[in-house]
């Protein structure tokens, strides 16, 4: 953890313990934020939390206070916190940059996405709640889990070409290049992702899926939704022209719990590696 975010989220946390008692008024932004301190055991001091909170289902009950990347600071600052506690993705930088004037103790969590950063959102949070010890725990079962599910996946030897699709809204799909959350999740899970030759996501189109030839198809539940149920995907032409669709290999799962990288990432990889390599083992 020798990088210049943990080293000053440290001194911060070093600062804050040594002036000021436990935070009782918590605000968290960023649903990997708020997944983290309900696995701490201190959800009963979060006050406010944001619309990509949606896990466990008790924090879909907070008063929210906007959506992550469009926050406005007199909502966060209405909810009275003591603490605010916050994904490097919340913004605009507009909103943030007045949450840090006003005085009101703010700590930023890392957003990289990679397994190995979960412990280092798990102290930067633990840290910030003041229950240190309880995050070494999370951290060390986090880290046995994680341990136990690419064992038994480092024994196949297949790389199924997967695509991971979010929604662009009720006209069409994104697909997820290198450099994005869902392409670490498939690289974990050892899958090939054939969208990794562009960054980000782009709208997929019949040409595009037709070139990229993915065998199985992962899509956010969401976005299944958005786009008018698994049939209506099914039928749609960037869909149904590639061998996934022709084979009807179309995995449905959980956004937040497939990207999040948090607490369950663990059991999102043991999903997705099982979807992927089962479904490839029974087409054999």
């Amino acid at each position: 953890m020798n990088t210049p975010f943990a080293c000053a989220v440290a001194f911060f946390l070093a600062a804050l313990s040594a002036s000021a008692a436990p935070a009782q008024r918590v605000v968290t932004l960023g649903g990997d934020v708020t997944e983290i301190v309900y696995a701490l055991g201190q959800d009963s001091r979060i006050v406010c939390d944001d619309q990509t909170s949606l896990y466990p289902a008790a924090a879909t009950k907070l008063p929210r206070v906007g959506y992550l990347r469009t926050l406005a600071a007199e909502g966060v600052l209405s909810c009275k916190p003591d603490l605010i506690i916050a994904s490097e993705d919340a913004g605009p930088p507009a909103a943030m940059v007045q949450l840090k004037a006003s005085g009101v103790p703010i700590v930023m969590v890392s957003n990289t996405h990679t397994a190995e950063a979960v412990p280092e959102k798990i102290t930067a949070v633990a840290g910030a709640l003041g229950v240190a010890d309880r995050g070494r725990v999370l951290q060390d079962r986090f880290r046995a889990d994680l341990a136990t599910v690419k064992k038994e996946f480092a024994a196949f030897r297949d790389h199924p070409r997967a695509l991971f699709l979010m929604a662009q809204g009720p006209g069409g799909a994104m697909a997820a290049g290198r450099g994005t959350a869902a392409d670490a999740m498939l690289t974990l899970a050892g899958a090939s992702n054939v969208a990794n030759g562009f960054e980000g996501y782009k709208p997929l189109t019949p040409e595009s899926a037709v070139a990229l030839r993915p065998d199985v198809i992962i899509i956010a539940d969401h976005a299944v939704q958005m786009l008018g149920g698994l049939e209506a995907l099914r039928a749609r032409p960037e869909i149904a022209l590639t061998p996934a669709g022709q084979h009807q290999r179309i995995v449905v799962m959980d956004a937040l719990l497939l990207l999040g990288f948090g607490p369950r990432t663990p059991e999102a990889l043991q999903q997705l590696g099982t979807a992927l390599h089962r479904q490839k083992t029974a087409r054999q």
